[in-house]
Order: structure tokens, then C-alpha cells, then sequence
């Protein structure tokens, strides 16, 4: 697992030039955009994003952002971040179904193959057995016939429960597929909502200077600047 440093706020002041209680305050104010993790004794752990955060929110506020402008934009970038990591999640577990349906698939595909050999291998001990019992009575053949029927019926009773059992895992994985899909399309559509929303709202505010545009357009991850 990827050991991620985390900062105290003391480290975070330290390193961003910002005063302790202006920290706390600011958690306050923009609880959306910035949520700070805790541990069990309340102390405040700062990871990467909430760096980047804190960063643009000093940029905001030296330029003399008012705080309800500053939480509509902090909130619109936040949000976009939120939606393109649960659409790339949604894209894992799809393609998780998918490999899942296929592996079934191929063991069911085993299965069967086996079965027919098994059955031919017992077909042909049966005979073998029958011919050789032949020779000694009709009796004991009688009885050879008889256990290996039982053998097959059994073998053939076990081979379609494991059959039907397979079937449902496929059925059941059919249908998570489709909800799961059902889901992808739903957040399109509450995506394309957002956008829709976004825009009209960003037109309605255009006295933002242009470099706010810049300043805010999603960093690739890892793509972290401490200066």
C-alpha cells in the first residue's frame, strides 16, 4: 500500500504561510471543498488535495473573493472532481463484471468437457466389465451392470446441480452487469445535468477574471505544485 505523508496544521501554517486559526476558520466557512480528516484525539491530518485546496482558497481570498463567490467556485471544482472519480470507479467495476462473466464462462465450458470424458471413460469400463463378467455368470454381470448404473445416474445428478448452480452465478452477474450499467448511464445524465447548470451559472458570473478559468481547471492526478 502507498505510504501517503499527511501534515499537521501546525506543518501545513509552517509550509502555506498561513496562520493556525485562519486554518480552522477556513474548514468552517468551506466545509464542502475542505474536509480535513482527523484522528481518534481530533488533531487535523492535511493530505495533497487539501493542500491544493488551502492553496487556492488563499489565492481567492488575497484577491478580495467574498466568501459566497468562493464557495461556488470551490464547490463547482469540487464536485467535478467528485463525479469523475465515481465515473472512473463505475468503469472498474464494470469491467471487473465483464472478466468475471468471461471466466464463468470458460469453467462452465471445462465443466462440460469434463463431464463427457468421465462419461465416456465409465461407457467404456462398463463394457470392458460386462465382457469380462460375461465369461464367469450372467449373475454377477446382472450385479455390475446394476452398481454402475447407479454410478452414472449419480455422477449425472451431481453434474446438473453443479450446472443449474453455475447458470444462476451467470444469471445473477447478468443482472448486476446491468445495473451497474443502468448506473453508468444515470450519472451521464446527471452529469450532462451538472454541466448544463454550470455553464448557465458561469455565464451569470462574468466578472470573475479570466485567470480564475485557469486556476481552476483539473490537475491530473499526482500532479501536485508546493511553491
Amino acid at each position: 500500500m502507498e505510504n501517503v505523508q499527511k501534515l499537521t496544521i501546525k506543518e501545513v501554517s509552517k509550509q502555506l504561510k498561513i496562520p493556525v486559526g485562519k486554518l480552522r476558520e477556513w474548514e468552517e466557512l468551506f466545509p464542502y471543498a475542505l474536509q480535513v480528516e482527523r484522528t481518534k484525539t481530533g488533531a487535523r491530518l492535511y493530505d495533497d488535495q487539501d493542500l491544493e485546496m488551502l492553496k487556492k482558497i488563499k489565492i481567492l481570498k488575497d484577491n478580495n473573493i467574498n466568501e459566497d463567490n468562493v464557495n461556488f467556485i470551490l464547490n463547482t471544482v469540487k464536485t467535478q472532481e467528485v463525479e469523475e472519480r465515481e465515473e472512473e470507479v463505475d468503469e472498474q467495476e464494470f469491467a471487473k463484471i465483464i472478466s468475471l462473466q468471461h471466466d464463468t464462462n470458460e469453467s462452465i465450458r471445462e465443466l462440460t468437457d469434463s463431464i463427457d470424458m468421465m462419461k465416456d471413460d465409465i461407457i467404456h469400463d462398463v463394457k470392458a466389465e460386462i465382457k469380462s463378467e460375461m465369461k464367469i455368470g450372467q449373475s454377477k454381470t446382472k450385479s455390475i451392470i446394476q452398481s454402475y448404473s447407479h454410478l452414472v445416474a449419480e455422477t449425472a445428478e451431481v453434474t446438473k446441480e453443479e450446472v443449474l448452480r453455475l447458470r444462476e452465478d451467470i444469471y445473477r452477474e447478468e443482472e448486476e452487469k446491468l445495473f451497474i450499467q443502468q448506473k453508468l448511464e444515470e450519472r451521464e445524465a446527471q452529469f450532462q445535468e451538472f454541466v448544463q447548470v454550470y455553464r448557465e451559472t458561469a455565464a451569470a458570473k462574468q466578472r470573475f477574471p479570466g485567470w480564475l478559468v485557469q486556476l481552476f481547471k483539473p490537475k491530473k492526478e499526482g500532479s501536485v505544485d508546493y511553491s
